[in-house]
């Protein structure tokens, strides 16, 4: 027969078990609860980009378009990239525009990378062949378009390449327009150019199914 030493470890014993499963009861409805919220709170947009199914690919959507000083003062001919059929293309970072003088064949800077804004330049820089653009990023698909007016040089450089404050998901087969406004175009190199073509790249990633 127990002694009550002995009875007393025992109850002392079950009181501690009570106690630990009580606690492990109330962390499993603690649990259960944020299990709940994260299930009922809106997904943010990269979670919603993250639950597309598919392999990610490095990929950059680049196009061109030429351009002549008849040009400035308007919206131009735009630069249409298409997503391919294969999946979705998610956009990281501000497009990346540069251009290149392309005629005539005897032209100063002919074919050399060249800036699209002059800020944030020095004026004593600001010479020898350089533009200044606006443009717009819409869907041409769907009619949606990026912004209320065409925006500022909110661009990438090749030496500072801009992330994005979101990254915006294009769907398969969307024709993406950028559309360019020329304000003002220096062409002062010592054999001026009478024609550019503007490059733009945007950068990201594809969402394929292999």
């Amino acid at each position: 027969m127990a002694s009550q030493t002995q009875t007393d470890q025992i109850a002392a014993a079950v009181r501690g078990h009570k106690a630990a499963i009580q606690a492990q009861g109330q962390q499993i409805s603690q649990l259960i609860q944020i299990v709940n919220q994260l299930q009922s709170r809106p997904r943010s947009i990269q979670e919603e980009i993250d639950a597309i199914e598919g392999r990610r690919i490095e990929g950059t959507l680049s196009g061109e378009v030429t351009f002549t000083a008849t040009d400035v003062g308007q919206r131009a001919q735009p630069i249409v990239f298409q997503v391919s059929q294969d999946g979705p293309f998610v956009m990281t970072h501000y497009p990346l525009a540069i251009w290149r003088p392309t005629a005539p064949d005897n032209t100063t800077n002919l074919n050399r990378w060249r800036p699209v804004t002059t800020f944030p330049l020095p004026t004593q820089v600001v010479s020898e062949d350089i533009i200044d653009i606006l443009y717009e990023l819409n869907d041409g698909g769907s009619q949606r378009f990026g912004q209320n007016e065409p925006r500022g040089p909110l661009l990438s450089r090749p030496d500072n390449i801009v992330p994005c404050p979101i990254p915006t998901l294009w769907a398969p087969n969307a024709a993406i327009i950028f559309q360019p406004t020329y304000l003002a175009l220096t062409w002062d190199s010592d054999v001026p150019p009478t024609q550019g073509t503007l490059h733009v790249d945007l950068i990201g990633y594809r969402i394929v199914n292999l």
